[in-house]
């Protein structure tokens, strides 16, 4: 199947009638399976999903159990408001062309849905041009749902949120669901439910009127219990389906308050006190800095001319010292001669010029200059000064580094307190951060209510079934019915069987299936991953080379979305059907190597047409050029504020051509 042209009239956000080509268009060397659409958040992307899965599934598109008047209800709605207002009676039709090849002949054929609030719905199908009369609306959407399975179609027609829901499952519950629907099985499961209704039957025309009332009435509370179990698991899917955009909306939220600041402003007092402290800290060590300047550090700044002036000193201090030593040996010598010549008269000549010799030639008085002439105390105090110059110096470096650190850290917390923004300016946006909160939190609530109400509507539906059951059985026990009996129960094990070895071929096949699909789009190009699945529960487990489980609650949101990805690809090419690819707006958890991966391993092989809803910012620039060459046009979806309404443009966003798709105000 291969969609060739979407017709929307007053359909949501498009006013008039809008035609846009969809065949893929083919070079001279390839096929380009892709059509873009860009449009910003609420232009209208969703609407073209919408539109394509509504006019196949009918109202199966909204859910399995939807009543005719929830039907109509929503169909209601889904008219342009702008037409509401300007026209007495509008009227929303979809329009949607495609071929599709059946035992090897090629047909057209397009289905066109068009309704008002006061009419019910019209469905007419043409094949190859021509209106096919004869089938009514029923028989046309029979006819759809052969060609695209309601189960099936939301492999092929799905947006971020089934990504998201479908990333969460835990509990198996859509993949069983999914693969019961590819196989039949739940055909299966309705054979044995009306095998047991006949049974049923059969027993009732054997027992007694009062039994025959009491089962009846029994049947009746257990119908009612059902259908309002089902409800309420409706319910439940539809606030599920709200929780997932909600908390998209307050991970939006969070986000533009981080873009704001708010992380900054969350730390702005800390960050104040730290200010406070580092200003002090910074005017002490200051304080330090300049008692030590004003010691004795400024001899520390010429230490080779402070040595050189030592050594004079201690130079000078020795000639002195010498030269006193002199003068005193000198003043003594006199007095030594008059007592060796009073005692030593005859060798007294001799002795004395002895004594005269030696000391000339140790006490040679020193001929050098004494320039400076210090005491030998100021000596001491200068050198006692250069030692401690040396500590002021060392203290002085250790200061200034701490001073450098100190400034360095206060220019940070400075920066930090500028970021913040002001409490008024975040004001607004907390505000609707915790609005949203309490819309979850209310949401969450209701949830838990519908799902107890669930519970407890099918635990009351199961006790009434042990009743029935017990009646049943007494009445089986009636000779006429027991054959009839025994050839359901033999059925009915067959059936068993074979649903449960249809089950257990299919979910290996599937098995390998979804282990390519996941290496193919995985991170880590190098991690060799196999899959198994239960086939009774349905639970994916994800396990490595070394045969090690894979625990999926530890994998990130993104490495969620790829394993979500690689899941319905598996089912898609498990189901055999060859069907376009619908996606809307499939990148917004993803980080840039997850995404580089679906851009040029899942995009462009998902199918042979790809229809690709995107913003500005899951395909920008950089991966509208990756994809380029896969892509065979593109169309912009722009919103106008005034009109409240959307028109489409060829191009995409920065790479435009600006004509305005067909449109025909109707």
């Amino acid at each position: 199947m291969i969609f060739k042209t979407l017709s929307l009239e007053n359909f949501r956000v498009f006013n008039g009638l809008h035609t846009i080509e969809l065949a893929p268009k083919r070079d001279s060397l390839s096929s380009k399976p892709v059509i873009l659409f860009g449009g910003l958040n609420g232009a209208g992307k969703t609407s073209i999903l919408s539109a394509i899965r509504l006019a196949l599934l009918g109202k199966k598109a909204i859910g399995n159990v939807v009543s005719k008047k929830e039907f109509q209800d929503y169909l209601a709605q889904q008219i342009n408001n702008k037409a509401v207002k300007e026209q007495a009676t509008p009227v929303a039709k979809i329009s949607l062309a495609f071929s599709h090849t059946h035992q090897g002949q090629h047909s057209t054929y397009r289905l066109e849905r068009s309704w008002s609030i006061s009419s019910d719905e019209s469905l007419v199908l043409f094949k190859n041009d021509e209106c096919e009369k004869s089938l009514t609306t029923e028989q046309v959407q029979s006819f759809l749902h052969e060609l695209v399975p309601p189960g099936i179609g939301d492999l092929f027609f799905f947006d971020g949120e089934k990504i998201a829901e479908l990333a969460e499952d835990d509990t198996g519950s859509y993949l069983k669901e999914a693969v019961q629907k590819l196989l039949g099985i739940d055909v299966i499961n309705r054979l044995s439910d009306d095998l047991d209704v006949y049974i049923k039957q059969i027993s009732q025309k054997t027992a007694d009127t009062k039994t025959i009332k009491l089962i009846e009435q029994l049947e009746y509370e257990k119908s009612e219990c059902l259908v309002f179990a089902n409800k309420e698991r409706e319910s439940e899917d539809k606030i599920k389906r709200q929780l997932i955009v909600l908390e998209s909306q307050v991970r939006e939220a969070e986000q533009k308050i981080q873009d704001r600041g708010g992380a900054w402003a969350k730390t702005k007092n800390a960050e104040k006190n730290k200010a406070d402290e580092l200003i002090k800290r910074k005017a002490i060590l200051e304080s330090k800095l300049l008692h030590e300047l004003d010691g004795s550090f400024p001899m520390a700044l010429a230490p080779n001319a402070m040595a050189g002036l030592i050594n004079a000193l201690t130079a000078e201090q020795e000639v002195k010292d010498s030269n006193a030593f002199a003068n005193k040996l000198n003043q003594s010598l006199s007095g030594l001669e008059n007592v060796i010549s009073a005692q030593f008269k005859d060798n007294a000549d001799e002795l004395l010029t002895t004594i005269r010799q030696y000391f000339n030639a140790i006490n040679t008085p020193l001929s050098k200059d004494v320039n400076l002439d210090i005491s030998l105390t100021d000596l001491n105090l200068i050198q006692t000064q250069m030692l401690d110059a040396a500590n002021a110096k060392s203290h002085c470096n250790a200061l200034t580094e701490e001073l450098i650190a100190t400034e360095q850290a206060l220019e940070s917390v400075s920066i930090n307190i500028q970021r913040a923004p002001d409490e008024e300016e975040l004001a607004d946006l907390f505000a609707n951060l915790r609005k949203l909160d309490t819309q979850k939190h209310k949401l969450k609530t209701d949830y838990g209510h519908h799902l107890v109400k669930a519970k407890n509507f099918m635990t009351k539906a199961l006790e009434l079934a042990k009743k029935l059951e017990k009646l049943y059985t007494n009445q089986k026990t009636d000779a006429s019915i027991s054959k009839a009996v025994e050839r359901v129960d033999a059925t009915t094990n067959v059936l068993n069987e074979f649903s449960a070895r249809l089950t257990q071929m299919r979910v290996s096949q599937l098995e390998d299936l979804f282990a390519q699909s996941y290496r193919k789009l995985a991170r880590k190009e190098d991690l060799k991953l196999s899959a198994k699945i239960d086939s009774a529960t349905f639970d994916v487990t994800l396990v490595d080379s070394d045969g090690l489980a894979i625990n999926r609650k530890s994998m990130s949101a993104g490495e969620k979305q790829i394993f979500a990805f690689a899941i319905l690809e598996a089912l898609g090419k498990l189901s055999g059907k060859v069907l376009p690819v619908v996606i809307d707006t499939p990148l917004g958890r993803l980080d840039s190597k997850h995404r580089d991966k679906l851009v040029k391993h899942y995009f462009p092989e998902a199918g042979e047409q790809v229809i690709l809803l995107s913003t500005d910012t899951e395909v920008d620039e950089d991966f509208f050029g990756a994809m380029e060459n896969n892509i065979s046009h593109a169309f912009e979806i722009k919103f106008d504020q005034q009109t409240k309404c959307s028109t489409l443009t060829e191009g995409y966003f920065w790479k435009t051509s600006h004509q305005v798709v067909y449109k025909e105000l109707v």
